[in-house]
């Protein structure tokens, strides 16, 4: 069991502040649009649950590091202090239009995370929205500096292998996506591949008729045996900057899927 507090000290240490989280998570607020109640699990210290009031929607956080807690409820927010299983296991069922669970299934091996969208699948009423975040599999960032720095992290999760869940527990229409408006630095292995173009500099002589023939001469052979192999060099060069762009994504991923509607289908 992780020590109470830690968490929330951690947080503090890496920096993170309910400035940065709300500006990071405002990208989720359209996915709950027309929600009357949403559950944000393992809501830290309630950055979410106050967007959620501020634009018109009620908002219940769950979390159980007393201290995220006190955070909260000292901003006035709706804070239940309790572990997320043991709330959903209470909870009524078809009770809430709307779950968000940023940076929660990470932090839990596979069985829990299928019991998780399985509790989650039962207080939810028919349509609603379910939301999980996570650390983005695709992100160099995320692989190098994000995941393996927190102590409570155990597996990563792709989103297609999320995608399966919610469809085995019988969530419909799953989308999968990276949330493209996080601050995301770039990879520290980026520093190793600056692009710098290549010139050719002759000493400058004194600028007598030979000595244009001669630093002519030179460019042309230059051009015609050094200047192939120096393009093909660069070329393969920006050829593996692209490439690692490609993997270098957006540190966070998400899934989000709706509670099939049995009248409806």
């Amino acid at each position: 069991m992780t020590e109470p507090g830690l968490d929330y000290e951690f947080l503090r240490y890496i920096g993170v502040t309910p400035e940065r989280q709300k500006l990071h998570q405002r990208f989720y607020l359209s996915f709950f649009a027309g929600c009357q109640t949403v559950i944000d699990l393992g809501c830290g210290d309630g950055d979410f649950i106050e967007l959620l009031s501020e634009n018109g929607i009620m908002g219940i956080g769950v979390d159980s590091d007393p201290l995220e807690c006190d955070a909260a409820r000292k901003r006035g927010l709706n804070i239940i202090c309790q572990d997320v299983f043991e709330y959903l296991t209470s909870a009524q069922p078809e009770s809430v239009d709307g779950i968000f669970a940023s940076h929660l299934v990470e932090h839990l091996p596979y069985e829990r995370v299928l019991e998780l969208m399985q509790l989650s699948y039962r207080v939810m009423r028919p349509g609603g929205v379910i939301v999980l975040t996570t650390p983005n599999v695709r992100s160099l960032f995320s692989h190098l500096e994000m995941f393996y720095m927190h102590f409570g992290h155990v597996s990563f999760y792709h989103p297609r292998l999320l995608r399966f869940f919610l469809e085995h527990v019988g969530f419909v229409n799953v989308e999968m996506g990276e949330n493209a408006s996080s601050v995301s630095p770039a990879s520290p292995i980026f520093g190793m591949f600056q692009m710098y173009p290549i010139h050719t500099k002759l000493p400058l002589w004194q600028d007598t008729w030979l000595r244009r023939v001669v630093r002519r001469l030179r460019m042309l052979v230059a051009r015609v045996f050094a200047q192939p192999y120096l393009d093909m060099i660069n070329h393969n060069f920006v050829q593996i900057r692209n490439a690692l762009e490609q993997i270098d994504r957006p540190f966070e991923c998400y899934v989000k899927a709706i509670k099939r509607d049995e009248q409806i289908s």
